[in-house]
């Protein structure tokens, strides 16, 4: 028997708070394409049956799907990864209309080389992106939406 494939061991959070809470909070809706970042396939189930489309992603960059496409993004970076490319490939794949969520592990139970939460903020803010909701995900996990910045009347006409 030859050695075992490498598999990388990324920690689970443990305490999830239940889908039927979580998921109606995420503003996903039928019909709308949805992708799943990440290793946490905890509410992977739910968001299909509602949206009828989800496409599922390991935290490995460039995402390898379309631009513009998904109208919710859901992204678990619990994990070491570059924050400011993560930022941009999640804009990338999000359309213009939609939000992308990014959960961190709150400060308590951080881990070496993943983002914390003023990391993968301060990432998405310098996109352009802005957040406007917080969503407790469980014990250990939290995170922030972002959505594009809408132009404001005055804004338009200047």
């Amino acid at each position: 028997m030859g050695p075992r494939p490498y598999t990388r061991r990324v920690p689970r959070p443990r305490g999830l708070r239940p889908p039927e809470e979580v998921v109606p909070k995420l503003g996903a809706t039928l019909g709308m394409a949805a992708l799943r970042v990440g290793a946490v396939a905890f509410y992977d189930r739910p968001l299909e049956h509602l949206t009828g489309h989800l496409d599922r992603a390991e935290l490995e960059l460039p995402l390898r799907f379309f631009a513009g496409r998904y109208g919710l993004v859901l992204c678990f970076a619990l994990e070491p990864v570059d924050q400011d490319e993560l930022a941009i490939e999640l804009l990338r794949v999000t359309h213009a209309t939609g939000a992308i969520w990014v959960a961190v592990w709150k400060r308590a139970f951080e881990r070496a080389g993943a983002p914390s939460w003023e990391q993968a903020q301060a990432a998405v803010l310098r996109t352009g992106w802005v957040d406007n909701k917080v969503l407790s995900f469980g014990e250990q996990v939290y995170g922030s939406r972002f959505v594009r910045r809408r132009e404001s009347a005055r804004g338009a006409e200047r």
